[in-house]
């Protein structure tokens, strides 16, 4: 048994999780439920469980409702009441009017800890002997990553790039990145890069310096981006799953 929602790539389908939020900013309350039914004034669900925050639900309280699928999470506002006469707990969602796309894939950011090096070309230091620095990523997105870094770097330095989570994904190595905001925190130095794809090479390198680069970089195209914003997106969506996110 399903219900087929346009706006949605997937229907919705029974024991499928669902996210309810009910609250809004620090203090708004997550509860995790499963879709236990479908009837004509809404969707039935299990007791929802609480995660986090400092919100409770209450009988009759607008939530917002998660839905995750595989191409995206989508969000839809309901309201939320306890069916009474129910041999076991059960609640009623009210039927969607608007539901939203709420996380565009090329948007989506995951945690991750990752092993990388960096060289750091700073004013176009094309040396052959690049001086390679172990670090980590904090998190990783298909636009960039956020990396613990040296104090040596800074917007707009240029960047070579080796990573573990490249390697497993199977890219050639490094990459090319720039430097786009460097800040303190924690008593370590921190720096948002963003990967540089070879259409854009141009903009940062004159021919002649890119002949001096590893070729790798000319290879992370938008083929090879789009694969990674694929699977930062599958990370959330597994977090999500497991509650985590």
């Amino acid at each position: 048994m399903q219900l087929t929602v346009p706006q949605i790539s997937e229907p919705l389908k029974l024991w499928e999780k669902i996210e309810i939020v009910v609250g809004d900013g620090d203090s708004k309350g997550l509860y995790l439920a499963r879709i236990e039914d479908f009837v004509d004034d809404g969707i039935v669900v299990s007791t929802p469980e609480f995660r986090t925050g400092n919100t409770l639900l209450r009988e009759n309280c607008e939530v917002a409702v998660l839905v995750i699928k595989e191409d995206a999470v989508y969000q839809f506002y309901s309201r939320l009441s306890r069916i009474e006469a129910s041999e076991r707990p059960l609640y009623l969602l009210t039927l969607p009017d608007n539901i939203q796309r709420v996380q565009r894939r090329q948007y989506v950011r995951v945690d991750l800890f990752n092993q990388i090096s960096y060289a750091n070309l700073g004013s176009k230091n094309l040396e052959n002997d690049f001086e390679w620095h172990d670090t980590v990523a904090l998190n990783l997105s298909g636009g960039g990553m956020l990396i613990r870094s040296e104090e040596n770097l800074a917007p707009p330095n240029l960047l070579l790039l080796k990573t573990e989570i490249l390697d497993r994904l199977g890219f050639e190595q490094p990459v090319a990145a720039i430097c786009r905001r460097s800040f303190w925190l924690e008593n370590r130095h921190h720096s948002g890069v963003e990967f540089i794809t070879n259409d854009n090479l141009s903009h940062y390198f004159y021919s002649d310096e890119l002949d001096r680069l590893p070729q790798s970089i000319r290879r992370f195209d938008h083929v090879a981006q789009n694969r990674l914003v694929t699977f930062v997106f599958q990370q959330q969506i597994e977090l999500r799953k497991k509650g985590f996110l």
